[in-house]
């Protein structure tokens, strides 16, 4: 399965309900300097420190700080040399040969030098990565010439791959199949990352295991204990290549299981936590003091519903019948049933089931691809995705807005509207209905999960008040065994066991099309999601045909095809994939509805001075850069420091470009 199936298996549940929280830092005597330490808090232990092979966040969480690649993103988005003091890139976009910094150390546990880093050890890196089938392998085995070939085992010599080497002359070149513009954002994934070939001879099987010792390190820091379930401790690095940027001596991760969410407010206020997420909903909450309050920002994560466009299996259902699994089915291929759904569907008032009624609009998400993520002549990527929505249906897009942090597509009217039309054309196909015979949408929730039991509530509410009962939310409380199964660790589209569920999808690179290859009809990573079978994947007969008929899946391939054949004009490319994904939002193949982020904290952490990648690649996990402060961060604070730093994104932005 891909990286995302892997890193978000939990997120798919909700991250926040979960307790998948962050929190660091302690006090110390100034008000801001270097030599602090960072206490940390962590949910689950890494199964691995072998970078080069993890697909999981909880490896990258450590290792990021363990080890530097090629490149780093830096405190605004932009990326920066880090063990490549430069490169250059020919000119059809092909071939990326990186400048290796001359003299950087690998050292051991104790911090005694082992080694040199060398350009060779990306080669052995990528080679280790291939041989092990690294979970992270599909980000690059289509890039990199060769590499397929030598991952399926058609070809079983490595020479053959596009990763060269001169040691001597302290380059390292990639060749690619094709121009990316978004190559560099790949290089700050692990897979990416160097391994001295001698240690990992040394160490066999044991490399990456979970051991002060299990790895060499180059990076900021290295780690002192990985005590299970208890503590994991890291000391900054002193024969680091860019110890200024590192303002952090100790980091002190301490294990939290989650139970007891206020606990991390009292941390904070004990003064064991720099930063501590707060949960509106909960009792403390009332003993808060709101003006030390902040909100971050959203993260690129998006969370979005979608209806299963064939189902097959009823294990878990209120269809007790044909009839009404009928009529289920030919609602979901219904355009205007799809539409009418999404226009429904109260997205603030379901996101206030996790952060309160105040957060509740903040979190809104109505892009798949987050509305910022890129941008299209200096603006926005979702203006584009708005004005192709519009050229669609004026009548319609025109009155709603998929900006996010807006609850700005909620219209019952249009739902209404959209709904009737989808009533007239079921009643042609024999179905009818009314508050007697509903239209029932089996949905699957975890069920110790009270957030988003919650969550799932103020959905069905948001569904009576549009529909008079004429649709139900069928909110299914499933243990987690049987949950995981019916929602997300099937393995076919046959298996998908609801009529509507919600997941989540985060960035592998900096590209669209990184959130919009997803669903692709030919080779989708999560196209099962929507009870599709990608036609890479299929074997016999292809059940869902007549589905992917009626909803003209193939338009969506289409317009896929069409934005990823542009590869030498970054604007006409990412414009092209706002069209794709404003056939994908007007079709309601696809509802988003949230992100991960604009969640309330509190913090002594200065703001704005660790890495933000905008969730792309493991840099973002890194301790460097980041400040520890003796003092509470306002809100006030936090909003001056936000908009400076928004001006400082937008600023390197443009230089970029030029």
């Amino acid at each position: 399965m891909t990286k995302k199936t892997k890193l978000m298996s939990i997120g798919l549940i909700s991250v926040a309900a979960l307790g998948v929280f962050a929190a660091c830092g302690n006090k110390s005597d100034s008000s801001e300097s270097d030599g602090k330490d960072y206490s940390f808090y962590y949910k689950t232990d890494p199964e691995t420190l072998d970078y080069t092979f993890s697909g999981q966040r909880y490896t990258a969480e450590n290792t990021a700080n363990f080890v530097d690649g090629l490149v780093s993103y830096d405190q605004y988005r932009q990326i920066v040399p880090a063990l490549a003091k430069s490169w250059d890139v020919s000119e059809d976009g092909k071939t990326y040969t990186y400048h290796i910094r001359k003299d950087v150390p690998w050292v051991d546990a104790d911090g005694n030098e082992y080694a040199t880093v060398k350009p060779s050890d990306w080669v052995t890196g990528l080679k280790h990565a291939a041989d092990t089938n690294s979970e992270t392998l599909y980000l690059v085995s289509d890039s990199i010439t060769g590499l397929a070939d030598y991952a399926s085992g058609k070809n079983k010599d490595f020479s053959k791959v596009g990763i060269k080497a001169d040691d001597k002359a302290g380059t390292l070149t990639y060749t690619l199949n094709a121009p990316e513009s978004f190559w560099n954002s790949k290089a700050t994934y692990g897979i990416l990352y160097p391994i001295n070939a001698e240690f990992l001879k040394e160490k066999g099987k044991d490399f990456g295991k979970v051991t002060t010792d299990g790895i060499l390190y180059n990076g900021a820091f290295i780690a002192t204990k990985f005590d299970n379930k208890s503590a994991i401790e890291y000391k900054a690095n002193d024969t680091y290549w860019d110890k200024k940027n590192v303002h952090i001596k100790n980091v002190k991760l301490s294990f939290y299981d989650g139970k007891k969410p206020e606990d991390l407010y009292k941390g904070f206020t004990d003064g064991k936590y720099n930063q501590a997420e707060l949960f509106p909903t909960m009792p403390y909450y009332k003993n808060v003091k709101k003006s030390d309050v902040i909100w971050t920002a959203q993260e690129a994560t998006t969370y979005f519903g979608m209806f299963n466009l064939n189902r097959q299996t009823y294990k878990n259902t209120a269809h007790d019948t044909d009839a009404k699994k009928t009529a289920t089915k030919q609602a979901v291929l219904n355009k205007d049933f799809r539409q009418a759904i999404g226009f429904a569907i109260d997205k603030a008032k379901y996101n206030a089931q996790r952060v309160g009624e105040e957060g509740g609009e903040k979190l809104v998400r109505n892009t798949l691809v987050p509305y910022d993520f890129v941008t299209i002549a200096g603006k926005d990527y979702g203006t584009a995705v708005q004005s192709n929505l519009q050229a669609i249906d004026g009548d319609v897009w025109s009155k709603l807005s998929v900006d996010q942090g807006k609850n700005s597509t909620y219209n019952v009217d249009l739902a209404k509207a959209s709904f009737a039309k989808a009533k007239e054309a079921l009643k042609a196909q024999g179905v009818e209905v009314s508050k007697e015979n509903p239209i029932v949408l089996d949905a699957p929730v975890l069920d110790t999960n009270t957030i988003n039991i919650a969550a799932a509530a103020s959905m069905a509410n948001s569904l009576d008040k549009a529909f008079d009962g004429e649709v139900k939310l069928n909110s299914i409380k499933l243990a987690m065994d049987p949950y995981l199964q019916a929602v997300f660790s099937f393995k076919t589209a046959a298996e998908a066991d609801y009529d509507w569920n919600i997941s989540g999808w985060g960035p592998d690179y900096a590209d669209p099309a990184t959130y919009l290859n997803i669903l692709s009809p030919k080779q989708g990573d999560i196209t099962i999601k929507i009870g599709l079978e990608p036609s890479v994947t299929l074997e016999g007969e292809d059940k869902g045909a007549a589905a992917k008929a009626t909803v003209d899946i193939e338009a969506y391939q289409k317009l896929l095809d069409e934005a990823n054949a542009i590869t030498d004009n970054t604007d006409a490319r990412y414009e092209a994939f706002a069209k794709a994904e404003a056939w994908l939002i007007d079709n309601g193949i696809v509802t988003p509805i949230y992100s991960l982020g604009a969640a309330p904290m509190m913090q002594n952490e200065v703001p704005f001075t660790k890495i933000d990648s905008n969730t792309v690649g493991s840099t973002a996990y890194s301790y460097k850069y980041r400040k520890v402060s003796d003092k509470t961060v306002t809100a006030k604070e936090y909003e001056k420091a936000l908009k400076e730093w928004k001006a400082k994104v937008e600023e390197k932005s443009k230089a970029a470009t030029k």
